[in-house]
């Protein structure tokens, strides 16, 4: 690996080289009904006028708005529309067609008075209008949504509830997506152990692996477990080669400058190039990234549990946002009120985990939190966001404004 590969670049630089290196995954077809968190590769037009009639927004009556030109006027009842029926007879002058909201508003009618401002008649034959209507009232009209094959949903667009809300009433019974992509996830350390063993001597339990597994699923990839793979070549480059087929592999730990952090020697072996290995991010500076010939996208982040959600958040979610057409897609950062302190930053961003809430006056404020360091995974155990500190940003006082990342899609 060069040297210039492994001078420390900027996260913004980081971020630009993997997406510069992304491929596309593949296309299917899919049951809608089974697409919700995957990316649509098509765009879908509506196949219908929407609404596809002109209908009551109200329960009421329709009439014709000549005949309800001031209150007090007497209509009769000549028909009763539910939602998913159409009237018998149109509407006549005198007349008026009970009507439930979604119906269809009978031929004639051109107004909906709300069943509250009517009188029945004692027979229930007739009413009396307590308010006048003019043309047009509480009806919504045919097409006043969207015409048929007006596009409601573009290409690129990820498919949360809303979005499966919108193809369904637009007849997008299958819908063309982004297959998800497939990640392997490997944790490396003699010293790690499963989460269901007691750690002895200078063991310690292997967090990492549910960790990324969670972040990966929540981003709608499927995962592959590796486990757990020595400090030893051989056995690292087994884990590494089957990695290697799918379409991303994240690894923690390993790629330090330590004895034992074999890592970025056996991927060069494997025949991943290495892009970069050092990112100006603090915690997350050993950070890999690297490619292979086929395209599968090789993340080596630090061991320690917080280096690697960062090493996550800032460079894996941007690159499974992109394999499925969604470019662009790094984390943002807004402004919060800080409270508290925080120390002045030297050549590398700082990430702190922060509790980001909003004030009496709605606006956005971050609180550290106690937090032991990179190796700490209990200070992010009530974080939901971090504090970021540029890169020579100087020492924040309570009050001043400061950027925040919130770990959630907004």
């Amino acid at each position: 690996m060069s040297e210039s590969k492994q001078s420390l670049i900027s996260v913004a630089n980081a971020q630009r080289i993997v997406l510069d290196h992304v491929q596309l995954v593949a296309v299917e077809s899919t049951d809608l009904m089974q697409a919700l968190g995957l990316t649509l590769a098509e765009e879908i037009s509506c196949d219908i006028d929407m609404p596809p009639f002109d209908k009551a927004m109200m329960d009421g009556f329709a009439l014709r708005s000549a005949d309800a030109t001031a209150p007090g006027a007497t209509l009769r009842v000549i028909d009763h529309v539910a939602a998913g029926s159409s009237a018998d007879v149109p509407v006549e002058a005198g007349a008026a067609v009970r009507i439930n909201t979604g119906a269809p508003v009978p031929s004639g009618a051109d107004a909906v008075i709300r069943i509250e401002d009517t009188q029945w008649s004692d027979d229930g034959g007739s009413i009396a209008l307590k308010v006048a209507a003019s043309a047009g009232k509480n009806i919504c009209d045919r097409a006043d949504y969207l015409a048929a094959g007006t596009v409601v949903l573009s290409k690129g667009m990820r498919l949360g509830p809303s979005q499966i809300a919108v193809a369904a009433a637009a007849g997008a019974s299958q819908v063309s997506v982004y297959k998800r992509p497939v990640f392997a996830v490997l944790a490396t350390g003699n010293e790690l152990v499963d989460i269901d063993q007691i750690p002895t001597g200078a063991q310690i339990r292997n967090s990492n692996t549910p960790m990324l597994a969670a972040l990966l699923s929540d981003d709608g990839v499927d995962v592959v477990s590796l486990g757990i793979a020595p400090d030893d070549v051989a056995g690292l480059t087994k884990c590494i080669q089957y990695g290697l087929e799918c379409d991303g592999l994240c690894i923690s730990g390993g790629v330090s400058m330590g004895a034992y952090d074999f890592v970025p020697e056996v991927l060069t072996k494997c025949g991943v190039e290495v892009h970069f290995h050092k990112m100006a991010a603090k915690p997350g500076k050993p950070t890999l990234f690297g490619t292979t010939e086929k395209g599968t996208c090789v993340f080596g982040l630090p061991g320690n549990p917080i280096s690697a959600m960062v090493g996550y958040w800032l460079l894996v979610r941007p690159a499974i946002a992109a394999m499925q057409g969604r470019t662009g897609e790094v984390p943002k950062m807004i402004e919060a009120r800080l409270i508290g302190n925080q120390k002045q930053a030297g050549d590398r961003a700082s990430y702190w985990p922060a509790s980001i809430e909003a004030d009496e006056g709605g606006r956005l404020t971050a609180s550290a939190l106690s937090w032991r360091g990179s190796g700490d995974p209990f200070g992010m155990g009530s974080a939901n966001g971090w504090i970021v500190r540029p890169t020579g940003s100087p020492a924040a006082t309570d009050g001043d404004v400061v950027q925040v990342i919130i770990l959630e899609r907004i």
